[in-house]
């Protein structure tokens, strides 16, 4: 029996907080195989990029940009869940995750279990705080998914990035995810260092809509995120039997706040360092990748009104094709050399030596 298997055969135990499934919208690119076909609600073989100064549209030959619904997921992964005979899962709040040299201790509210591995996705930031020499940005958004009278889009084409507007001293830009020709998801995203109020996302995005000629229309549903961008290793606070995983774990990409594809990598990856080790503090390694992150999140740290110039030199002096791996952190070490390139030389250089000495 592989140890994957050994794995799967023991008493699982999931441990959610609540039984209401989020309301949120993934969206990442993949190949036209995509492993997630059957859970996608909408995919686009168009996109667009657009700032104050250009308007970029690219064809996608090899892949699509694609959109999950979370409750749509969620529904067909629980019915997955309830088939396995040794899988419970108990909705419960989580108060302490201790570990032991053998084992991991959790208490929640009503209960308290001993566990042989645990796998933690509850967010922590303090231990961050506590280091200072690394920044934080906070990716947050509020959408609104859109009805209208009229035929306002063009649901063969995605708008990942709308800088266009109003920054406001800081990076601010827009999604317009059309489903059909008069329903879209519109979402208003900042990475900065500070949320927003409810009324200030609304109003944004009700501006924007006035922008573009749209009144008539109903907002049948929202929603609303923050994800945080740092390059701070949450993997050293691994233990042998617990490892933490997803945001919480520092599968975030820093440097653009996309997980999604990220998690999928992880995930896949954890499962086969699990066939070959057992100890969860050998898990994550750092690659060049991070250090890139470092740097181009440090820039925006400090600089954060050339968030809609550094993006708009990205998409305006790169193939597409090799934009999306760069991001994937799959580029090969010549494509990261012609991408890095599109940058301001001097800031980067400056804030790579910087970091260097830094680190």
């Amino acid at each position: 029996m592989s140890k994957i298997n050994y794995y799967l055969s023991k008493k699982i135990l999931i441990i959610e907080s609540t039984k209401e499934d989020v309301n949120k919208t993934w969206c990442f690119w993949d190949s036209n195989d995509s492993k997630w076909n059957s859970f996608l609600s909408k995919k686009w073989s168009e996109i667009n990029f657009k700032s104050s100064n250009v308007s970029l549209d690219f064809k996608l030959d090899n892949m699509t940009y694609n959109m999950i619904k979370s409750k749509d997921f969620f529904k067909t992964i629980k019915k997955s869940i309830e088939s396995k005979l040794n899988v419970e899962t108990l909705y419960d709040e989580v108060l302490s995750v201790d570990h032991e040299p053998k084992n991991v201790k959790v208490k929640t509210k009503n209960h308290s279990f001993t566990a042989s591995k645990v796998f933690n996705s509850i967010p922590n930031f303090t231990p961050y705080k506590k280091n200072s020499d690394l920044k934080m940005l906070l990716q947050h958004f509020k959408g609104w998914t859109i009805k209208t009278k009229n035929k306002y889009f063009d649901d063969k084409k995605a708008t990942i990035m709308d800088f266009s507007i109003d920054q406001k001293n800081e990076t601010r830009f827009f999604y317009i995810l059309p489903v059909s020709s008069n329903e879209a998801l519109i979402e208003y995203t900042l990475f900065s260092k500070k949320e927003l109020s409810d009324f200030e996302y609304d109003q944004e995005i009700s501006n924007y809509l006035k922008g573009k000629g749209i009144s008539d229309y109903k907002i049948t549903s929202n929603e609303k995120g923050v994800i945080p961008m740092t390059c701070f290793d949450y993997s050293k606070y691994n233990t042998k039997n617990l490892i933490n995983i997803g945001t919480s774990g520092g599968w975030t990409k820093p440097s653009t706040g996309y997980t999604f594809k990220f998690i999928d990598k992880k995930s896949s990856q954890l499962l086969i360092f699990m066939e070959e080790s057992d100890d969860f503090r050998k898990f994550n390694k750092k690659t060049r990748f991070w250090y890139y992150d470092r740097i181009f999140l440090d820039v925006l740290y400090y600089q954060n009104h050339l968030g809609s110039h550094l993006f708009e030199r990205l998409f305006k002096n790169n193939k597409i094709e090799k934009i999306f791996k760069f991001l994937d952190n799959e580029s090969s070490l010549i494509d990261d050399l012609k991408i890095t390139l599109s940058f301001p030389k001097f800031l980067f250089t400056k804030t790579f030596f910087k970091t260097l000495f830094k680190h």
